[in-house]
């Protein structure tokens, strides 16, 4: 097996590349500054030298804010060079998993989303997400979609981080209650990646995420728990922390995969000393 990985460095990638060799195979783990999705030149260049089996395509423009002012970047990446990487995975016959997000929802709903529920995103970010869904579709028979939910773990900036970071600074922090989703460590997301790679389900798009759900005020709190801080968590609504980009206010996903709650998972990531206090504080999403 000989797979691609685009956004190797990302929070999943990182997660997901060290299970990829436990199993044996031969992957390319690529970074955008060695691997620029959005330039096709570029692109078709460097696969004439390689030889695939599978793509992963993680490589994204995940902040959310910063879509809103930046729209063309977000649309470069996330639809663009999704495009590039179907137009591969068309080229070489090979399967591949797109990573997406639960972005491509509006939140009006009040019970989880199911994988073939209308999609109507509200920000830019889920718009440039669902375009790349729609040329994975269009481009490639074999192809896994997964969306998934808040993500935390190793290696890279979360919310857990940033939130043990102000637990550190802080004796009261006031964060969102109105919005709901759900936390999922990244491990498992990787675990389910894998088993799609080997063929356990059939090609389509697939919720993987933790069950359960939590508002990042009952997030927040449960990461003080679980970790004994003293911070006190002060409920506040969306209205109170004006951001650039309309987030959805219900955007809890309905797992396609028997998944861990998401409480029970975060205690074994926190437990594990998996975390660090060096977040970028302003570039999580609360």
């Amino acid at each position: 097996m000989r797979i691609l990985v685009t956004g190797a460095t990302g929070l999943l990638g990182q997660e997901l590349c060290p299970l990829l060799e436990q199993e044996g195979w031969k992957f390319w783990a690529t970074n955008s500054k060695i691997f620029d999705i959005t330039n096709t030149k570029m692109v078709n260049e460097i696969i004439k030298k390689v030889s695939l089996d599978f793509i992963i395509h993680l490589a994204a423009y995940t902040n959310i804010d910063q879509a809103e002012i930046y729209t063309k970047n977000a649309f470069d990446v996330n639809h663009i060079g999704t495009k590039n990487m179907a137009e591969i995975a068309k080229k070489f016959d090979v399967p591949i998993i797109y990573l997406s997000t639960d972005c491509v929802f509006d939140g009006k709903k009040t019970t989880p989303y199911r994988v073939d529920d209308p999609t109507n995103p509200i920000n830019v970010y889920g718009e440039s997400k669902l375009k790349g869904e729609e040329e994975i579709r269009k481009l490639c028979k074999k192809h896994y979609i997964v969306r998934t939910g808040w993500l935390y773990g190793k290696g890279g900036k979360s919310f857990v981080d940033t939130m043990l970071t102000f637990s550190s600074l802080r004796d009261e922090i006031s964060v969102v209650d109105d919005q709901i989703g759900c936390p999922t460590w990244t491990k498992d997301v990787a675990r389910e990646i894998v088993e799609l790679i080997k063929g356990a389900k059939p090609y389509g798009t697939y919720h993987i995420c933790s069950l359960g759900k939590a508002s990042w005020s009952e997030f927040t709190s449960k990461i003080y728990e679980i970790k004994k801080r003293p911070t006190k968590v002060t409920s506040i609504e969306k209205s109170d922390f004006p951001r650039p980009a309309k987030r959805p206010r219900y955007c809890v996903l309905e797992s396609s995969c028997a998944m861990p709650l998401w409480d029970e998972s975060l205690e074994k990531y926190l437990l594990a000393n998996n975390t660090s206090t060096s977040a970028d504080i302003k570039s999580v999403l609360i």
